[in-house]
C-alpha cells in the first residue's frame, strides 16, 4: 500500500508576485535585491507559475525569506501593511474586500471577521486562522495549526501580522491596536485588536 505524498503549503502565485512587487513601490531598488537571493528554479517557478495557481512553499518562501533580508522586519512589516490597500484593488480581492466595505459601512472594522473566510483566497494549508469577538472594542485572530515551514521562514508570521494591520486600515480604524503573539511551540499566533 502506498501512500499519498503530503500537500505542501503554498500561496497564491499572483498574490505572491504582488505582494513581493510592492517592495519596489515601498523602498526603490529594493525587488531586484530580493530577487538575487532567490535560487534559479525558485525563481523560474514564481515568475512562470499562472497567477491563479498555488506556488509552493518551497519557492514562495524565498520571497518572504528576501524581503525580511533586504528590508529588515520592522520595514517587512510596513511594507506589507501598505501593500494590503493595493492589494485589495487586485482582481483576486477586489471583490471580496469591496462587498465586506459595502457589508459593514456602519462599521468597517468588523472586515476582521472576514480574514479566516477569505484566507484560502490567498493561502493554502499554513494556518488555520479562527477570528473571535471578545467584545465591542476587543476581539482576536487565532493563526492555529500553523506549518513548521512558517516558522522556518518567519517573513509569513510577519506579514500576517501585517495583514492585520492593513485591514485595519483599510477599515480606517487608526486609534486601534494590535499585538501579535507567536507560540511556535503551539504552533499557533494571535492577533490581539482593541479600541475598535
Amino acid at each position: 500500500m502506498t501512500s499519498t505524498p503530503q500537500r505542501q503549503p503554498a500561496a497564491r502565485a499572483s498574490a505572491a508576485r504582488d505582494n513581493v512587487g510592492y517592495v519596489e513601490v515601498y523602498r526603490p531598488g529594493s525587488l531586484e535585491r530580493v530577487r538575487s537571493l532567490i535560487p534559479a528554479d525558485s525563481l523560474e517557478a514564481i515568475d512562470q507559475t499562472p497567477g491563479i495557481c498555488w506556488l509552493d512553499v518551497e519557492h514562495d518562501h524565498w520571497l518572504m525569506d528576501g524581503t525580511i533580508e533586504v528590508l529588515g522586519r520592522d520595514d517587512a512589516i510596513a511594507c506589507w501593511r501598505q501593500s494590503i490597500s493595493q492589494l485589495a484593488e487586485t482582481p483576486l480581492l477586489q471583490t471580496f474586500i469591496q462587498g465586506g466595505l459595502r457589508l459593514f459601512a456602519s462599521r468597517p472594522v468588523k472586515l476582521l471577521q472576514l480574514i479566516p473566510k477569505g484566507w484560502t483566497l490567498a493561502y493554502r494549508d499554513f494556518c488555520t486562522p479562527r477570528f473571535e469577538w471578545l467584545d465591542d472594542d476587543s476581539a482576536r485572530l487565532h493563526f492555529e495549526n500553523v506549518a513548521r515551514q512558517a516558522f522556518r521562514s518567519p517573513g509569513y508570521i510577519h506579514c500576517w501580522h501585517a495583514i492585520c494591520l492593513g485591514v485595519l486600515d483599510l477599515a480606517k480604524a487608526s486609534d486601534s491596536i494590535v499585538e501579535f503573539e507567536i507560540d511556535e511551540p503551539r504552533g499557533r499566533a494571535v492577533a490581539s485588536f482593541r479600541n475598535l
